[in-house]
């Protein structure tokens, strides 16, 4: 699909205006006429003309709809095929995404913490239930309308019952993406972990860690990128910067689980935004064993664990990109 195609037909939807158009996809607003809801729609610009694209397809809405009913996971409403072959996904509306945000300001620490809380927690869940995103980032962290952190697109997500795990290099977001991912290893729920804090240490500094090009470096470039040390951001605590580290080292086992992520975040002491609105999963299953790393420890800086506060606010997500 490009600017010059038309706007596609999908039963029960009107008003369609374009969001915003990727490689893979267009996200239109629209309207759902039964219910009179504002929805976002994702469209993809290519049609399912083979099994590995329905495969993928069927994988991307498997992944979201298990994950739809958490509250910091974007809402899936429904899926379906137009006639001309192009599959949608409509979703929940989202307000812009913390890819939008920085380019206003970096967030505060106690603003990217309750984020990091949030979102680990969504990983956490995503992962005893086999789904791993593999693709989290500031663009994919959306922006209710309520103002919460909501996690979209799982169009890279592996789940535990498929055995089709590629990933070519154009698909990958370099800048996220931990050093395993360009060796080809299998993907484990470490991959996600690493992306988290990278998208973390963004929000606090305005750019991704070790990040100094304005386009992605070659192959060779980027694996020397994995040895530069990650440095501090002003204004940022010692303790936190120390656990965003941990969550980035070079060797996937010594990443905490998500789970444990979650718990070290909600025991930083850095004040809250009035926002607590973050449920804790019940313990959380361990990850299946084909998607977990070896046995993973956390760093000696980091504080105790404290578990956060049960979810009192409302429950609401937003879209995909």
């Amino acid at each position: 699909m490009n600017a010059s195609d038309p706007v596609p037909v999908i039963p029960g939807l009107s008003g369609l205006t374009v969001l915003a158009r990727g490689g893979y996809a267009t996200i239109y607003r629209a309207t759902q006429d039964w219910v009179g809801r504002e929805v976002a729609v994702k469209v993809e610009n290519r049609i399912l003309d083979n099994d590995r694209d329905r495969r993928r397809f069927l994988r991307e809405a498997r992944a979201a709809g298990q994950m739809s009913s958490h509250p910091h996971v974007v809402d899936l409403h429904d899926v379906g095929v137009t006639e001309d072959r192009h599959p949608y996904m409509i979703m929940e509306l989202c307000d812009g995404s913390y890819a939008d945000r920085l380019q206003v300001a970096p967030l505060t620490p106690a603003e990217t913490r309750d984020v990091g809380v949030k979102i680990a927690d969504a990983l956490a869940q995503a992962h005893s239930l086999g789904v791993l995103h593999r693709d989290v980032k500031p663009a994919n962290l959306l922006i209710s309308r309520w103002g919460e952190p909501q996690l979209a697109d799982f169009g890279l997500a592996v789940l535990a019952e498929t055995r089709e795990t590629s990933i070519t290099m154009e698909m990958l977001t370099p800048a996220y993406s931990p050093p395993e991912t360009f060796r080809s290893q299998p993907p484990t729920a470490a991959v996600d972990v690493y992306s988290l804090c990278a998208t973390l240490y963004a929000l606090l500094s305005g750019r991704p860690p070790r990040w100094e090009y304005q386009r992605s470096p070659s192959l060779a470039t980027m694996m020397d990128v994995f040895d530069m040390p990650i440095a501090d951001v002003p204004g940022v605590p010692a303790p936190f910067l120390e656990l965003l580290r941990a969550g980035m080292a070079n060797d996937p086992a010594l990443r905490p689980t998500a789970a444990r992520l979650r718990e070290l975040l909600a025991a930083l002491p850095l004040g809250h935004t009035g926002r607590d609105t973050v449920r804790a999963v019940a313990p959380v299953p361990p990850a299946p064993a084909h998607l977990a790393p070896p046995a993973r420890v956390t760093s000696a800086a980091v504080p105790p664990p404290r578990r956060p506060g049960r979810d009192l606010g409302l429950r609401r997500r937003r879209q995909a990109g």
